[in-house]
C-alpha cells in the first residue's frame, strides 16, 4: 500500500517537498545560520537541509532543539573526521510536508530554529502551536479507498 501511495502522489508530493526544502534552507540562511550547499540553487535539491553549527556542537544543539520539540539529526560535516566531531544538523521536510506544511510554515519554523540555535530561546509553546495546525496526513489514501486497492493487489498475486 505504501508503494501504491508513493506512486499515486509522487508528482505533487515530491515537487512540494523540494519546494519546501529550498524555502526552508533559504530562510535558515537568511536568519544567519550556516546552511550547507549552493545558494544559487537554494542550497538543496533533495528533502534535506544541512546546517553547520560548529565543530562538535551538533549533538548539543540537536538536543536543545529536541527539548523544544524540533527533531533533527546531528552529523559530521564534510570537513570533519567523523561523528565524534559532529558539527552539523540534518533536517528533512518530508514528514511535515506530508502533514500539510507549506512554504510559509517552513519560514516560521526556520525562525523558531534560529531562536533556539542562536538565542538559546525556549520556543516549545510556539512549536506546539505551529504543529497543532498539522494533524492530518496528506498524500495518502483515505480509508474507503483501500478496499479497491487491496483487491487490485490481491488480483496481481
Amino acid at each position: 500500500m505504501a508503494a501504491y501511495e508513493m506512486n499515486h502522489f509522487k508528482g505533487e508530493y515530491q515537487a512540494k517537498v523540494i519546494k519546501n526544502a529550498k524555502t526552508f534552507a533559504k530562510a535558515l540562511s537568511d536568519s544567519g545560520l550556516d546552511v550547507a550547499g549552493d545558494p544559487e540553487i537554494d542550497f538543496t535539491e533533495t528533502h534535506q537541509v544541512v546546517v553547520d553549527v560548529g565543530y562538535s556542537h551538533g549533538p548539543e544543539i540537536a538536543g536543545r532543539l529536541e527539548s523544544n520539540n524540533i527533531i533533527c539529526n546531528y552529523q559530521a560535516s564534510t570537513d570533519e573526521e567523523g561523528f565524534t566531531a559532529s558539527g552539523a544538523l540534518r533536517m528533512g521536510v518530508s514528514e511535515m510536508t506530508r502533514f500539510g506544511m507549506e512554504e510559509d510554515d517552513f519560514l516560521s519554523l526556520a525562525g523558531l530554529i534560529h531562536d533556539v540555535v542562536i538565542n538559546h530561546s525556549n520556543v516549545i509553546d510556539k512549536v506546539r502551536a505551529l504543529r497543532k495546525r498539522f494533524l492530518d496526513l496528506r498524500f495518502c489514501f483515505k480509508s474507503d479507498e483501500y478496499t479497491d486497492l487491496h483487491r487490485k493487489l490481491h488480483d496481481l498475486l
